[in-house]
C-alpha cells in the first residue's frame, strides 16, 4: 500500500465502531500486517490493543515502532496536537515517514468531531486530508445495538466502509440478512466481512472503491423523495428517535462556487445539527477541474480542486447528504431556488 492520495496529503482514516463490535481485535491484527508498514496509528490506550508482541522500540514520547514497521501512539492532550506532533516528528526525521494515519475512536464516540477537526483545523489541513470512515458492526449483537444506541447508528451512517465482524460466530444466513439491513441503512458504503477478527489491510484501507464511487444505489430512493414520499431514505434498524436519511443531489449543470458555497454554508449553519455529513464532487463554471465538497455538521471543508475527474465520475457532479430529520425534498427545494438542479 502506498501513495498518500491524489493531492499529496496524508489521508487520516477514522476507525470507529460501538463497544464490543470487534474494533480493537481487528486493529490488533491489522497492526501486524506488513501492508501497514508506512502507517501511523493513533489509539486511546496501548493496553487495550495488546501490542507487547509487536513492539520494537520507543522512538519518541508515547510513540513506538512496531515489528510490522508502522508506528503507534496514544492521544496526548487532544487529537489535533497528537497529529501535529506526529507530522513534526516525521518532517524532522525523528520517526519514519508514513503514508496514512489510522485514528481509532472509543466505542461510544460520535465520529463527527474527529472528522470536523481533520476537515477544518488549519494546522492539519496543509498536511492531512480526511480518508475513509471505517465502522465495525458486530454480527452477533449488531442488529440490537443499532436499535438501542444512537451513537452506533451515527457511526454506521457516516461510514464509507462497513466491516461486519464476528461472522464466524453466527450462521452465514444471519450474516446475509444483517448485511442487507446495513446496506439499506447506508447504501453509499462499501462492505467487508471479517472472520476471527481478520481482514487484509488492503481490503480495509483501499480508497479506490470508496473515495469517488458515485452511490448509484441511493439514486432511486432520492427520486422517490422528490415524488413526495418523505419516508426515511435508507432507514436504520428498528424504531428509534431519529430518522437518518441518505440521498444524492445530482446537478444539471456546473455551479458558480461563490454562490454555491454561500448556500451550503448557510444550510450547515442553520441545519448543521441535523446534517451528519455532506460529500461529493462538483463541476465549476470557471474551471474544468472538479471541486471536492465535504462537510460535517456545521463545518464546511475549504475549496479543494482535483487535477481531473476521477475514473467513473463526470461533470456536472453530485452531492450525497447524510442527515437526520431532513428530507431530500427540503434540500432539493432549497437548492433549486439558486441552481434548479434535479434530484436523481
Amino acid at each position: 500500500m502506498s501513495s498518500p492520495g491524489l493531492d499529496g496529503r496524508v489521508p487520516i482514516h477514522v476507525l470507529t465502531g460501538f463497544l464490543g463490535s470487534g474494533k480493537t481485535t481487528l486493529l490488533r491484527h491489522l497492526l501486524a500486517d506488513k501492508d501497514l508498514a508506512d502507517t501511523a496509528v493513533v489509539i486511546n490506550e496501548f493496553g487495550e490493543v495488546g501490542l507487547d508482541h509487536l513492539l520494537v522500540r520507543e522512538v519518541a514520547e508515547d510513540v513506538v515502532l512496531l515489528s510490522s514497521g508502522c508506528m503507534c501512539c496514544t492521544v496526548r492532550d487532544d487529537l489535533v496536537s497528537t497529529l501535529s506532533e506526529l507530522n513534526a516528528l516525521m518532517r524532522s526525521g525523528e520517526i519514519p515517514a508514513f503514508a496514512r494515519v489510522v485514528v481509532e475512536t472509543t466505542g461510544m464516540a460520535d465520529p463527527a468531531p474527529i472528522m470536523q477537526a481533520i476537515l477544518s483545523e488549519q494546522s492539519l489541513t496543509p498536511w492531512f486530508r480526511l480518508g475513509q470512515v471505517i465502522t465495525t458492526v458486530d454480527a452477533v449483537n449488531g442488529d440490537q445495538t443499532l436499535i438501542r444506541h444512537r451513537e452506533a447508528r451515527q457511526q454506521l451512517a457516516t461510514a464509507d466502509r462497513v466491516i461486519l465482524t464476528k461472522s464466524d460466530l453466527v450462521e452465514e444466513s444471519d450474516c446475509v440478512v444483517l448485511l442487507e439491513k446495513l446496506r439499506t441503512a447506508n447504501p453509499g458504503a462499501t462492505f467487508s466481512t471479517a472472520s476471527n477478527g481478520r481482514l487484509p489491510a488492503r481490503a480495509v484501507f483501499d480508497e479506490s472503491e470508496t473515495r469517488w464511487r458515485r452511490p448509484e444505489s441511493i439514486l432511486p430512493m432520492a427520486a422517490n423523495a422528490r415524488s413526495g414520499n418523505d419516508a426515511p431514505l435508507g432507514p436504520l434498524m428498528g424504531h428509534h428517535d431519529d430518522a437518518i436519511r441518505t440521498f444524492t443531489v445530482q446537478l444539471e449543470r456546473p455551479v458558480e462556487w461563490p454562490v454555491f458555497v454561500d448556500w451550503l454554508e448557510l444550510l450547515l449553519a442553520n441545519r448543521g445539527d441535523s446534517i451528519l455529513r455532506v460529500k461529493g464532487l462538483l463541476g465549476m463554471t470557471d474551471d474544468e477541474r472538479p471541486v471536492v465538497v465535504q462537510g460535517v455538521q456545521h463545518v464546511l471543508y475549504p475549496l479543494d480542486r482535483l487535477p481531473s475527474w476521477p475514473a467513473g465520475t463526470a461533470a456536472p457532479g453530485w452531492i450525497v447528504f447524510i442527515a437526520r430529520d431532513l428530507t431530500a425534498r427540503a434540500i432539493e427545494n432549497s437548492l433549486r431556488s439558486v441552481y434548479e438542479p434535479s434530484v436523481a
